[in-house]
């Protein structure tokens, strides 16, 4: 589970890197979908660590 978690962080990392390369290149409907993708990997990093640390829910 932990592996899982880190390959969601690293994938939020890879997208943030491309976000702010589509906002250099003023590609923005591109844009907009690499944030929507974000989000969904935001969501499930945030599920992964809930069901990690049942303790802080």
């Amino acid at each position: 589970m932990k592996n899982y978690l880190e390959t969601l962080k690293l994938k939020h990392r890879r997208l943030n890197r491309l976000i702010d390369n589509c906002k250099a290149a003023g590609r923005q409907q591109e844009m907009q979908h690499l944030k929507r993708i974000r989000l969904l990997i935001k969501d499930k990093i945030a599920k992964t660590q809930r069901a990690l640390d049942p303790v802080h829910r």
